[in-house]
């Protein structure tokens, strides 16, 4: 009879293992995302995490400090 007792106890174990594992494997699932490319994962990340103020500013700096791009050739010949 403690065998059987036994058996039932694993039989339980193991159902209950299942099913949480189901749950878990669904729950994952459901949190998945996926990105047709890198750019939309980069847009996706940046939306959750926010640049910190102090990199943002110094960045607005360092844009700033760089020199404005010239006229390409095809621009000054053509659209003067």
């Amino acid at each position: 009879m403690s065998s059987d007792f036994s058996k039932l106890r694993h039989e339980q174990r193991t159902e209950a293992e299942h099913s949480h594992a189901h749950i878990q494997s669904e729950q994952s699932q459901a949190n998945a995302k996926e990105f047709a490319n890198v750019d939309e994962l980069l847009r996706f990340d940046s939306e959750q995490n926010p640049i910190p103020s102090v990199v943002a500013e110094r960045l607005n700096k360092s844009l700033a400090a760089e020199p404005k791009a010239k006229r390409s050739w095809f621009d000054r010949l053509f659209r003067s």
